[in-house]
């Protein structure tokens, strides 16, 4: 597998906007090259989690190999997050253009968040040895994916379990987080997407690649099984001689005398056991599995409804919020939002467990309207919001120690982790 610093997957996905093809990354964590760590499968230190994260304006160059987007990937690679970027349209020679209504960004942001959250959904990097890997039907079939499964379980069954899912941006990013639905209503398109359609397709992408995923993982912990095995294996030598050279004559001696008697009967057992080893050779898991595996790329799949997966516990993370004007010359069509106070303080980010991040030295955004603003979003009943001003940061966080302070709050987000 790749090195954690690289992604593990770079490939494109249709906007359900309009069907540009956007360019997309996905990250694990070095953790899932561990395959002794299956242990974590089953306790409380692990569960599937993952970051998006939004990259800022393309026309001044933004795009998802930003720095303060790598240092949002670095950071929470650490933690044992999957990490997914991608381009929105416009971005580094990517398809179209930037758009002013800002509509087909969140259609851009929408497509792949619904893609993680299902690839998310899929994934079972900690596997024992046994386990085996069994056709999943296609999220097109008509029923729920299916799981890898081991040896002492009857069937595969579809993982219940609610995936974490942080939704992030910085600067133009978060702007478009911003006005992102709800997520059961970002999820609403991909519940019965019809054949050929960019929704569909997602789903078949997020799919296959969770196949390929599970797939790795299972032979990794294989192959560290039989590592360990052979290791254990070799752990005594043995050398010298236990009898006498006399003894030994004597041994051989009679062997031979009754190898000469049963040569003719051996030489058919061997015969009939080739037979049968051939026979279980050929109907061996392994066989079955590369037969799947064969097949699995190159088929097609059926189209019909798609199974559910469980709703993700959703987060939001903003980096260097945008706030009005700025915010309306970059999206004239999302701006008008924010003239209202009323209804800037019923943002969704503020509903949810969220975090915003600024300095205090941002050039297009006065410390004093984006502390308002996170004012009124954490003081919303019940609000979980956080907000963390950062003295003598800029809005790239090149300043002395900043990016240290940005990482350094990242690291201790209450309750990220958790």
């Amino acid at each position: 597998m790749p090195a954690p610093s690289e992604p593990t997957y770079s490939f494109t996905l249709p906007s359900i906007h309009d069907d540009t093809a956007l360019d997309c990354r996905i990250y694990h964590p070095l953790i899932f090259s561990q395959p002794q760590r299956r242990d974590l499968a089953n306790s409380k230190e692990w569960r599937n989690k993952g970051i998006v994260m939004a990259h800022p304006y393309a026309p001044m160059g933004g795009s998802y190999d930003d720095r303060v987007v790598g240092m949002v990937v670095e950071e929470f690679l650490k933690l044992g997050f999957v990490v997914g970027t991608f381009n929105f349209r416009g971005a580094q020679g990517s398809k179209a253009h930037t758009s002013w209504s800002g509509k087909p960004e969140i259609g851009d942001y929408m497509s792949f968040a619904a893609f993680f959250m299902h690839y998310l959904s899929y994934l079972h990097p900690f596997p024992s040895a046994s386990t085996t890997f069994t056709p999943e039907q296609s999220p097109l079939s008509g029923s729920a994916p299916m799981q890898p499964h081991d040896q002492d379980s009857p069937s595969c069954i579809p993982s219940k379990e609610s995936v974490l899912v942080i939704l992030g941006g910085y600067s133009y990013g978060s702007h478009i987080l911003r006005h992102l639905p709800p997520v059961p209503s970002i999820l609403s398109p991909f519940s019965v997407p019809a054949s050929g359609t960019a929704a569909a397709e997602i789903l078949l992408r997020a799919h296959r690649l969770g196949d390929q995923s599970n797939l790795d993982w299972i032979n990794a912990a294989r192959d560290h099984a039989r590592q360990s095995h052979s290791r254990a294996s070799l752990g005594v030598v043995m050398g010298g001689e236990e009898t006498s050279p006399e003894k030994r004559r004597s041994s051989r001696e009679m062997r031979r005398r009754s190898m000469d008697r049963d040569r003719e009967g051996a030489s058919v057992r061997r015969s009939l056991d080739l037979g049968i080893r051939i026979h279980s050779l050929s109907h061996r898991r392994g066989v079955k599995k590369d037969k799947f595996l064969e097949t699995s790329v190159n088929s097609t799949p059926d189209t019909g409804a798609v199974g559910s997966i469980s709703m993700p516990e959703v987060r939001y993370l903003l980096i260097s919020p945008l706030a009005a004007p700025v915010s309306t010359v970059v999206a004239p069509g999302l701006g008008q939002k924010f003239w209202s106070r009323e209804k800037e303080g019923k943002e969704l980010v503020g509903k949810h467990v969220a975090l915003a991040v600024y300095g205090d030295q941002d050039i297009f955004t006065s410390a004093k309207r984006t502390r308002e603003w996170a004012e009124r979003m954490g003081g919303q009943p019940g609000s979980k919001f956080e907000h963390v001003e950062i003295v003598g940061a800029g809005h790239f966080w090149h300043e002395v120690g900043a990016e240290d302070k940005l990482r350094a709050t990242l690291r201790d987000w209450e309750g990220v982790v958790s």
